[in-house]
């Protein structure tokens, strides 16, 4: 099992550049920006700008976008920004996660709304040219939201690609993972509820229920890789422990208890917020006694994994 932190792109910069260094000398395995764009207080940066000045903080850890919604990049630009990243970094470091986002950052870009569907289907488009030209490959597709000709591309300095991740909970998103992506990603079973002010406040019930609906959702995914010819183990899953129940950093048998029951069920990867999303959200820092429990536990088992 892997361990990963997420962090709002909330300023100042200095604060957040302390904050990965710590998370690397915790040995965290990644660590990702939520991307969203010009909303104070929640996104004061842009995301891939951000994670440039962020690698150069960090020389060890993974970084990269959990995730890089589809409502505000063309896909080569995307592209670009992560392959300049690779570059940048040496390789082997970034990841680039992508999603459906949020219907306020169309009204960001002025942009009229887009249906649930074709949100869906632009986040399929998406991850079929990022797939290629992350390989740096040339890619030459007519649309139908998204006409690319792009005719060289820099070679990725990893191989074969920067990792692409898939977050999904629907069939067309799903699809979208099981035929193009590295790794789907999920909320752990939670219900959804984000944004700057997000609507669900309590997360959902019982870590049972939730890794029940992970099962669920990780279960159909396999089905979808059949049908599109691929075998599912190839494909990683992965969560964002989204307002776990309970909070899995309250002790060191707390953890144990959430890591182990996602691991039961093929989970290889789980990203936590730190600090948690209310104190981010809220801009305040966690308690001492939360910041205590937090470093007791990562160094008995996060740190221990990484050794």
């Amino acid at each position: 099992m892997r361990f990963g932190v997420l962090n709002f792109s909330i300023g100042p910069y200095e604060r957040l550049a302390e904050r990965w260094q710590r998370f690397e000398a915790l040995r965290f395995d990644h660590a990702r920006i939520a991307d969203d764009l010009l909303v104070p207080g929640y996104a004061d940066f842009e995301s891939w700008t951000l994670l440039a000045g962020l690698a150069r903080e960090t020389p060890r850890i993974q970084i990269g976008t959990l995730v890089s919604t589809v409502r505000l990049r063309h896909p080569a630009f995307l592209a670009a920004q992560v392959l300049s990243l690779d570059h940048i970094t040496g390789g082997g470091r970034v990841a680039v996660g992508i999603g459906a986002g949020e219907p306020e950052q169309n009204e960001t870009l002025g942009v009229a709304p887009w249906q649930p569907n074709e949100v869906l289907h632009r986040l399929d488009e998406q991850a079929a040219i990022l797939s290629t030209l992350l390989r740096g490959d040339p890619v030459e597709h007519a649309g139908p939201s998204y006409p690319t000709r792009v005719k060289e591309v820099p070679q990725p300095t990893t191989r074969p690609r920067p990792p692409l991740i898939v977050a999904a909970h629907g069939r067309i998103g799903m699809r979208a993972a099981a035929r193009y992506a590295d790794a789907w990603n999920c909320l752990g079973g939670q219900p959804y509820g984000f944004g700057p002010k997000p609507a669900n406040q309590d997360g959902g019930g019982s870590l049972a229920g939730a890794v029940a609906e992970t099962r669920r959702l990780s279960e159909r995914l396999d089905g979808i890789c059949v049908e599109v010819g691929r075998d599912p183990t190839t494909l990683e899953r992965t969560i964002l422990a989204y307002r776990p129940q309970p909070d899995p950093f309250s002790s060191t048998d707390a953890f144990e208890a959430y890591v182990g029951a996602y691991d039961e069920i093929g989970i290889s990867s789980i990203t936590f917020y730190w600090p948690p999303i209310d104190d981010q959200l809220q801009h305040r820092e966690p308690s001492r006694e939360a910041e205590a429990r937090f470093e007791r536990v990562v160094a008995d088992r996060v740190h221990r994994s990484s050794l």
